[in-house]
């Protein structure tokens, strides 16, 4: 059983976003959480009336008609609500100490005029806690066959993967791991094949190199020419992240390619 967390604005790019999620884990057997987040931006100012209680009905309200939106559309089983007040990255990691959650799943484009996805999309890729899928508007809800794992020549361990591992095995999909280094010749064997072997158990994969003029042009060109559905990135909270990638790296990639992301969460205490 998955138990999702489903950030949501009310808008059609969240309900995709939703979508997306439910097709790749099945209606059944999985816990769905639909999450709003508001904030009286009236407390900034003392002169102005709280409007706390008429915003907390108006999301309440909002939620009530979304999730009954997401049950019609997706057929979806043991759909939970839940509204809280507080920027959404720093509610998403209040959540994620509870321990009640698995994966966030958030669009990465909202309504016209809204911030809540955009800026707060890296915020909380950036940010969270727990693994976040990130679904572009433009995402075909299909069968994940291909998934491209972006190596930085770090260490792994087998939990690092799980939830890689999880989608992969539901899927049937083949896990493709793809470094980028300039120059490189195709065919060069990978450094670090055997630390993905453990994590990796179970799923098919196979190891490529990349060009590109930056990391993100490499995986978008490797992306395109293995005909890829999702792309994952292991984000290392570690410093100012290990290895090639940096803070930006989830960002750009969120930005620059169309295909859902997946940022998985790596943690050593």
């Amino acid at each position: 059983m998955a138990r999702i967390l489903l950030a949501t604005d009310f808008s059609d790019n969240a309900v995709h976003a939703a979508e997306y999620a439910v097709g790749l884990f099945g209606p059944k057997g999985n816990t769905y959480t639909l999450l709003h987040t508001y904030v009286d931006l009236s407390l900034a100012d003392p002169m102005v009336p709280s409007m706390a209680a008429e915003l907390m009905k108006a999301s309440e309200d909002g939620l009530r008609d979304h999730v009954d939106r997401f049950v019609r559309r997706t057929g979806a089983e043991g759909v939970r609500q839940e509204v809280r007040y507080g920027p959404l990255p720093a509610v998403i990691n209040d959540i994620a100490r509870e321990g009640n959650n698995d994966l966030v799943v958030i669009g990465n484009a909202g309504k016209t005029g809204s911030f809540f996805f955009g800026s707060n999309t890296i915020s909380v890729l950036k940010h969270s806690h727990l693994p976040v899928l990130a679904v572009p508007a433009g995402a075909k809800v299909k069968t994940v066959e291909r998934i491209l794992l972006a190596d930085d020549r770090g260490d792994i361990l087998p939990g690092d993967l799980d939830m890689l591992r999880r989608i992969a095995q539901l899927s049937a999909a083949e896990v493709l791991v793809g470094h980028v280094e300039m120059p490189v010749n195709e065919g060069t064997s990978l450094e670090s094949e055997g630390v993905y072997g453990p994590a990796l158990a179970g799923v098919a994969h196979s190891y490529h190199h990349a060009r590109g003029a930056d990391v993100v042009d490499g995986l978008d060109r490797l992306a395109r020419r293995k005909h890829v559905d999702l792309i994952a990135v292991l984000h290392r909270h570690i410093g100012l992240l290990a290895g090639m990638f940096h803070p930006s790296t989830a960002q750009e990639l969120a930005q620059r390619i169309e295909l859902p992301l997946l940022v998985l969460e790596q943690n050593r205490n």
